[in-house]
């Protein structure tokens, strides 16, 4: 299986309760995951945090924030490729295979072993998948997934998104065949 870092993470404004931003972040990493298998969002100070190796799990993480100076705090959960298992499913529940893979495709960075998204933080919160258009007043609940080489963050993308056909999948991979 692909060794991939996985991290969803979104800016809680001070107009904003903290706990149902984590709330969000949380129902986009953990949906589909039995309660015991959970995994917490940390709450983070500031709007750029970059966690001690020592004391996170998420290691040299700088999300970018474009309004830090309203951002009290980030809630933050970083993992591996099963993170994404929920996300899998909501992609396909809510019908935008081919909208997923277009903004997972133009969050590409040029190391082409990064890709950047932006998830609609209210969206998250009621349990849905959404990729808003521009910039939200709210921020929005980010997801990163990094890997070693281009091919296998191309790899990860056709298993999130695979090619259509009015909007059917022509194929199906396991996460397994990862």
């Amino acid at each position: 299986m692909i060794n991939a870092k996985v991290t969803f993470f979104a800016p809680v404004y001070i107009t904003e309760d903290s706990e149902k931003v984590r709330a969000a972040v949380s129902n986009m990493a953990n949906f589909g995951r039995p309660k015991n298998e959970e995994i917490h969002p940390e709450l983070i100070s500031g709007a750029n945090p970059n966690p001690d190796k020592n004391k996170s799990t998420c290691d040299d993480t700088d999300p970018f924030i474009s309004d830090a100076e309203n951002v009290k705090e980030t809630a933050i959960v970083c993992g591996n490729l099963e993170l994404l298992s929920g996300i899998h499913y909501l992609i396909r529940k809510e019908e935008i295979i081919d909208t997923a893979n277009t903004a997972l495709t133009d969050g590409i960075d040029e190391s082409g072993c990064k890709t950047f998204v932006a998830l609609n933080k209210q969206a998250a919160f009621m349990k849905h998948i959404s990729f808003p258009a521009a910039d939200e007043t709210l921020g929005s609940v980010f997801l990163e997934i990094e890997t070693e080489t281009p091919d296998e963050l191309l790899r990860i993308i056709d298993w999130l998104t695979p090619p259509t056909k009015e909007g059917i999948p022509v194929y199906e991979l396991k996460m397994n065949e990862l």
